[in-house]
């Protein structure tokens, strides 16, 4: 049966319009897939030749320590490390927010005056070359260190008679007789006490209110007699602290007005493995609070610790001075002082 021509014509523009939409979504996604192909190609060049950002090679900085150990606002303080620019634009030096200028600049040193600032404690960083060092932090309460070796020519025993006093300038014999020998302070006199303090220009042992001292020494006592440190000695030279050994014997004792044997406390007077005859130890006392005292008492050989306390004193001295004692009672006497350091805040 022949179709009708209504019938073929409405055929043929459905295949035809069926042949257009798929070749024309076939088109379309070509386009697509080529367009998408050059923006990604194009992207791509973009990132590679227009939009990579510079490597900084640069070392970072690295702050080790002040020269001073602390100063206060005003000081110059050079700040010691590596890695530092030695071009003082690229230099950024921070004490905590605040910028400070260098004074000068090399690759290991800046040296710079520490602005005005009302903390005690402030942390300091150098920026170098983009890069950021370490934070380290600076005490700006100043300490003052004290210490004598003894390290001079020996000098025969003498008493406060003799003036100027050849033992040292900063050092004023009280009572009995000293001696410098063999890069020490020496005694050898028998049957009696004997004393020295030491009064240099600033020192003040006080405690508290931020204020702190710590002294140490090493003492040499031969058989039977006895040496020993005073501390918070008073402008009186007779009212004082006196931490001393005999043989094994530590006793800590405070004096009244009348000095030496008028003691206005016995603190504490105890026996202690670790001390022997002729042997050196190093005697350790701090404070940081008024009337509360630690006591040290070490082997400077090994380290090993003989004595580690804590006492207190309701009615304390502040203030004063530091000072050595010796009392030869038996026969040789052979008492050495040495290395003396005294530390304040």
């Amino acid at each position: 049966m022949a179709a009708k021509p209504g019938l073929v014509m409405r055929y043929t523009a459905i295949i035809n319009y069926s042949f257009f939409e798929t070749n024309h979504m076939s088109v379309k996604n070509y386009i697509i897939i080529a367009l998408l192909a050059v923006l990604t190609t194009g992207t791509g060049a973009c990132n590679k030749d227009d939009n990579s950002l510079p490597v900084n090679n640069a070392p970072i900085p690295r702050i080790l320590r002040f020269e001073p150990e602390n100063a206060l606002p005003g000081d110059l303080i050079t700040i010691k490390g590596m890695n530092f620019s030695p071009d003082a634009e690229k230099n950024i030096i921070k004490f905590n927010q605040v910028v400070v200028a260098a004074q000068s600049v090399n690759d290991t040193a800046i040296t710079v005056i520490i602005p005005e600032l009302t903390v005690k404690t402030v942390g300091v960083t150098v920026r170098s070359n983009g890069k950021i060092s370490n934070k380290k932090s600076l005490s700006l309460v100043k300490i003052k260190k004290f210490q004598d070796d003894f390290d001079r020519a020996d000098i025969e025993a003498v008493d406060k008679s003799v003036v100027p006093n050849p033992i040292g300038e900063d050092w004023e014999i009280v009572q009995g007789e000293f001696a410098l020998e063999d890069k020490r302070l020496a005694t050898h006199l028998g049957g009696q006490e004997g004393y020295t303090l030491y009064r240099a220009p600033e020192v003040d042992m006080k405690a508290g209110n931020d204020n702190y001292f710590k002294l140490t020494a090493d003492i040499t006592v031969s058989g039977g007699s006895i040496g020993g440190v005073i501390f918070n000695a008073q402008e009186d030279n007779k009212r004082f602290y006196l931490l001393r050994t005999i043989g094994t014997v530590v006793q800590l004792l405070k004096t009244g007005a009348n000095g030496l044997n008028d003691w206005a406390a016995i603190m504490m007077s105890a026996n202690f493995e670790g001390l022997f005859d002729d042997k050196k130890y190093r005697a350790e006392v701090s404070s940081s609070t008024a009337g509360k005292i630690t006591i040290k008492i070490t082997d400077p050989d090994s380290n090993g610790i003989i004595l580690d306390r804590g006492f207190t004193d309701n009615d304390p001295y502040v203030g004063g001075v530091p000072g050595f004692y010796y009392f030869g009672l038996a026969n040789p006497v052979n008492i050495y002082f040495d290395d003396f350091f005294l530390e304040l805040q």
